[in-house]
């Protein structure tokens, strides 16, 4: 009982509780079994029980149409109870029932106790969301807490005899590009940063300030490798320094911890990331800048930011780093002659975990490339090393159908609007969500232009690109139930192919229609509103929807990424709270009215 009353701590409402009230409930609760079709509470009957489940499932009927169904950790019964009201529906077992019974008395006495428990039960959806991510990031922050210093945040440390002449360890300072001097001594280290310097820029003359040990600071603070960060948080701010030696277990000096890293860690990586990249002069440098990328996201979705403003972040850092790998792998001569162009979700700024490699190169007419299988393969390899895994459909710059000149690209354009197969359907998506990130951008502008204004010429076209939506049926079946049949994956949806999918090129086959050239989708929904396409509304419903997707999606795949599984989209249904199912429920029907929007706005009916 002990056991099974330590897990419900974890979950709302229950959550909200203090160790007071979950003694009473240890005192009054009981475990009950009931049989399947037991029923629980009566259409006009007031309960004199709260229900939470323990394992089994529950069907909320209003007569006999199905309106609920409850399932593990999910509780029912407590707007009945704090409004002594009878019940609107009939409460059945489906499959046979444990769950705890707290009595009407106990329950009403924890809702006068606690405000915030008893308005949990009025709450709305979206406010039970924001109650959920508070709980999620506030129970993760403490495993923040615990992370220890290693060498992947700290600068190389830039390091001169305690002999030295000052000019000479300023030139080697600026030479290392380093945020500060370490000085050895005869005994332990001391530290010259841009304070001391400024000292011996007004008194160098009238102290006589020759060596580099006299103006610094000694002896140094310092922190040994695996100390806790946020330790060393609270040291740097107590001593109100903001660069910090590393030693190890040898007392000598590993990398330099500045608190600007810190402070960056504590949020959210990215302007660490940023620098690295930024600073990298060779392809590994590159690569361990990029590995961080997961680091940020983690700590991103764990703060409840939107997966849509991660993806954001993440695409500019993906940017970064892209052009970064193109201006070190690619010839020189290439570079004013070729775009690197992404493609797919990273072309729409929406990839957020690595999941395939999507990109491409054009090049300009009459331009020759050499070596280019050995030049593309070694670009590939880098993604690679980074982790991200090859494209499956082999849409990478290592397959010649995505590293070819503009006028080749052309031909492709003219087939598939002329005589569209299934694959050239395909090829005309991913290539409409292409962004240009690096080399002659004014190569892929006028594809682009010459892609748009083939669209403009051949308008019957677009019936024939819109119908993919139809390409998968939605995860939600008869009585708002979810249906998952997919072998191997009992009790999980394909989110991607079950929504997500018809959503983006729904969105994607309007934009197209209307001349938009944006790639993100909340970009393309944003625009549908402001040419008048799409009311307020509907926009706002389409994102939300857009966002829960994304949002549940990414949770998944970083429980994933966390246990070494190979990242998908399967979602588990049964791993998702019973306030998670109902919003899940409600993006899925947002996204089944947006396709029956599109089917009729292309007459898909008609399309053989």
């Amino acid at each position: 009982m002990i056991a099974l009353l330590d897990n419900l701590k974890q979950h709302l409402p229950f959550s909200l509780l203090d160790t007071k009230a979950f003694k009473r409930i240890e005192e009054s609760a009981q475990i009950a079994y009931y049989p399947e079709n037991t029923v629980l509470i009566n259409e006009n009957e007031i309960p004199s029980i709260f229900y939470l489940i323990i394992k089994g499932i529950v069907e909320a009927k209003d007569a006999e149409e199905l309106i609920d169904i409850y399932h593990n950790d999910d509780v029912f019964g407590g707007i009945e109870l704090i409004e002594n009201q009878p019940s609107k529906y009939q409460y059945r077992v489906s499959e046979e029932l444990i769950c705890y019974e707290i009595p009407q008395e106990v329950f009403l006495e924890l809702c006068q106790n606690n405000s915030t428990f008893k308005n949990y039960f009025f709450s709305s959806i979206v406010e039970r969301m924001d109650m959920l991510k508070e709980r999620k990031e506030s129970a993760k922050m403490a495993d923040m807490m615990l992370v220890r210093v290693d060498d992947n945040i700290l600068h190389p440390a830039c390091i001169v005899d305690h002999e030295m002449p000052i000019i000479a360890a300023i030139r080697k300072l600026e030479e290392d590009n380093a945020g500060a001097l370490l000085v050895k001594n005869e005994s332990g280290y001391g530290i010259v940063t841009d304070a001391d310097l400024r000292e011996y820029i007004l008194y160098h003359e009238e102290r006589n300030l020759r060596k580099i040990s006299q103006i610094q600071s000694y002896p140094i603070v310092s922190i040994r490798e695996g100390e806790l960060l946020f330790n060393v948080l609270l040291l740097m701010t107590g001593h109100a320094i903001k660069h910090l030696p590393v030693l190890n277990e040898k007392e000598e000096v590993i990398g330099l911890l500045e608190l600007i890293d810190l402070l960056s860690h504590f949020a959210n990586q990215s302007h660490i990331i940023h620098v690295q990249i930024a600073k990298a002069s060779d392809i590994s440098s590159v690569i361990d800048a990029s590995k961080r990328i997961d680091l940020m996201i983690r700590t991103l979705h764990m703060k409840g930011v939107k997966s849509r403003y991660i993806a954001r972040l993440v695409s500019e850092m993906h940017k970064k780093m892209y052009a970064k790998l193109f201006e070190l792998i690619f010839p020189k001569e290439w570079q004013t002659k070729c775009t690197l162009i992404l493609l797919g979700s990273e072309g729409r700024g929406e990839q957020i975990l690595k999941t395939d490699q999507d990109n491409g190169l054009i090049f300009e007419e009459g331009f020759d490339p050499k070596d280019i299988d050995e030049i593309t393969l070694k670009f590939t390899k880098a993604l690679d090393e980074i982790g991200f895994p090859r494209c499956k459909g082999n849409v990478m710059v290592i397959n010649p159908k995505w590293a070819k000149s503009s006028k080749k690209y052309e031909e492709d354009i003219r087939r598939w609007i002329a005589t569209p197969g299934k694959d050239d359907l395909i090829d005309m998506a991913i290539f409409f969500d292409t962004f240009a990130v690096a080399g002659k951008i004014s190569i892929f502008k006028e594809l682009r232009d010459f892609l748009m204004e083939q669209i403009k010429q051949h308008k019957a076209f677009l019936p024939h690109f819109a119908r993919s939506i139809e390409s998968f049926e939605s995860p939600l079946g008869l009585f708002s139930r979810f249906v998952s049949s997919d072998k191997g994956h009992k009790n999980e949806i394909d989110i991607k192919k079950g929504a997500l999918f018809a959503l983006i090129h729904g969105v994607r086959a309007l934009a197209l229609e209307h001349g938009i050239r944006k790639t993100n989708t909340t970009e393309r929904i944003k625009a549908l509103n402001d040419i008048g396409y799409m009311s307020k509304e509907d926009a706002e419903d389409l994102l939300e929807a857009l966002e829960i997707i994304n949002t549940l999606r990414l949770h998944a795949q970083l429980e994933k990424l966390e246990k070494e599984k190979e990242i998908d989209n399967y979602i588990s249904l049964t791993t998702l709270s019973k306030l998670e199912r109902d919003v899940l429920k409600e993006a899925l029907k947002t996204v089944e009215a947006f396709k029956k929007v599109v089917s009729y706005h292309f007459h898909l009916s008609t399309v053989s």
